[in-house]
């Protein structure tokens, strides 16, 4: 099996999977912009750019980083984002055991502090998910969050790239950028002008999958 059909499998299978998130409805003319692995020294540049253009997010934190910049947690949810789980120090998922999955993930919300919209959401790093680390996070009450369109940041540092990639973002989709990259920044304000242009409003992933 090719890995593009193993990844239309997959994300055929994850669609079908109660608590599995990865895209919105359709038929809402909303979109979601996530960022993951802060905080950082940039974070508050992520803020501030952010309340600038008006635009909610949803960031999925390190709980390693999270104990390292303890007064960003609160910021992030007074500047009206959610903030989630990406484990402890970014092991996969698929390499840890029940245990130590589930151990990342409590130390995770120790240093989130129990956020009121992101206490019980995680992202796994890299997306990494199988079988036993999906039933594991389900079965303890976790919503596990994904993506549908990578924005590739992680990469690709070249801004007219990365607002090309973004612009063909469709309703209900969840966009993945990363915290800690000038370039990143620099990109927003374009990839948010032409989410607009295409009457599409970013939100939360906590609101873009409200019922």
């Amino acid at each position: 099996m090719t890995s593009i059909v193993r990844d239309l499998v997959k994300a055929a299978v994850f669609d079908h999977v109660p608590r599995l998130v990865r895209r919105g409805s359709p038929h809402v003319r909303r979109v979601a912009l996530t960022f993951d692995d802060g905080p950082d020294e940039l974070t508050h540049e992520y803020l501030d750019l952010l309340d600038d253009l008006d635009v909610p997010a949803t960031f999925f934190v390190c709980g390693k980083f999270a104990d390292q910049h303890p007064l960003v947690m609160g910021d992030y949810v007074r500047r009206g984002h959610q903030v989630a789980g990406h484990g402890y120090d970014h092991a996969r998922f698929t390499k840890l055991s029940r245990a130590e999955l589930l151990e990342q993930c409590a130390r995770t919300d120790a240093a989130i502090g129990g956020q009121p919209t992101g206490h019980s959401w995680v992202r796994p790093p890299h997306g990494s998910l199988d079988a036993t680390s999906t039933f594991t996070l389900l079965a303890a009450g976790y919503t596990v969050a994904l993506w549908t369109l990578d924005s590739c940041d992680h990469g690709d540092r070249d801004v007219d790239s990365l607002v090309a990639r973004c612009s063909v973002a469709k309703p209900g989709e969840v966009l993945l950028f990363h915290e800690g990259q000038e370039w990143t920044l620099a990109a927003l304000p374009r990839i948010v002008a032409t989410l607009r242009a295409n009457d599409l409003e970013p939100v939360t992933m906590f609101d873009l999958f409200a019922k």
